[in-house]
């Protein structure tokens, strides 16, 4: 074998290297194709000139663990912030291939509404004419606060539907009161 036979030879080789090198395989595939998927579990409104605001996210999809931010500079491995003022927060989620999404999210402002002063009274007038919540053993009693805060939810879109009390008898201010009340998270204040 000669000089240029041989090297002919390794040229071919190389070639068949190259190729193979760039050929389609499935272990090309874009990691971030089936990145995380950000899912908004809770927001909590916040008073206004408070930061009580909150938002709870949860990711599926991508790769776990995943890391969450709220300013796209700060990432933490819990999905839960707190403390927010009312604002549009971009909510961001990176997964462990580093494929990331993105999620605007508002913490809308509400007057603070107190339940002991403003609720309370809604309810106990209310519930005591309906004559629903207490003397039907079917139906939760409305007696206790931990029972109503249970409820919240339940509570604000039956009254914001006008379902209850069975009259519809709430006027707009007080379902309002409600419905910001729950947003706030319920509180006992």
């Amino acid at each position: 074998m000669n000089y240029r036979q041989l090297l002919s030879g390794a040229y071919l080789i190389i070639i068949l290297i190259v190729l193979n090198s760039c050929s389609d395989s499935s272990d090309d595939a874009d990691p971030c194709t089936n990145g995380p998927q950000i899912n908004i579990d809770n927001n909590i409104s916040s008073v206004i000139g408070k930061s009580t605001g909150e938002i709870i996210v949860s990711a599926t999809g991508g790769s776990g663990p995943y890391m969450f931010s709220i300013d796209g500079v700060n990432f933490q491995n819990s999905g839960s912030f707190s403390g927010l003022a009312g604002d549009n927060y971009t909510i961001v989620v990176n997964d462990a291939n580093a494929c990331a999404s993105s999620k605007m999210e508002t913490v809308t402002e509400v007057p603070e509404v107190f339940y002991a002063n403003e609720i309370r009274p809604i309810i106990d007038t209310n519930c005591q004419l309906s004559g629903c919540h207490g003397s039907n053993t079917s139906i939760p009693s409305w007696a206790t606060y931990n029972t109503i805060k249970a409820n919240a939810d339940l509570i604000k879109s039956r009254t914001t539907a006008k379902s209850m009390p069975p009259s519809g008898s709430l006027s707009d201010i007080n379902i309002k009161l409600i419905s910001d009340w729950v947003d706030q998270g319920a509180p006992n204040n």
